[in-house]
């Protein structure tokens, strides 16, 4: 009975607590996303970085398009991207 009487008590805590969560998390959450998305980008335009730009085929240009759009959108979310 004492169990019951505790809990009772403690009964707005418990919803503020919940209140608290259900805001907090779903920030935490974006937060991390973004920081994900932006190492995503990082990482990518480092693997391109590190090819060579000689020959220009095809498959060089997509690649030089791909990279410019990256850097494109990495600058205008996440600000400077520094180039290695």
């Amino acid at each position: 009975m004492e169990l019951i009487t505790l809990l009772n008590e403690f009964a707005g805590l418990f919803a503020l607590l919940a209140l608290i969560a259900t805001i907090v998390i779903p920030i935490v959450l974006y937060k991390k996303q973004k920081k994900d998305e932006r190492q995503a980008m990082k990482d990518e335009l480092d693997a391109m970085n590190d090819m060579s730009r000689f020959p220009m085929d095809t498959d060089s240009r997509n690649y030089y398009i791909r990279k410019s759009l990256l850097e494109r959108w990495s600058k205008k979310y996440y600000g400077r991207v520094e180039r290695v």
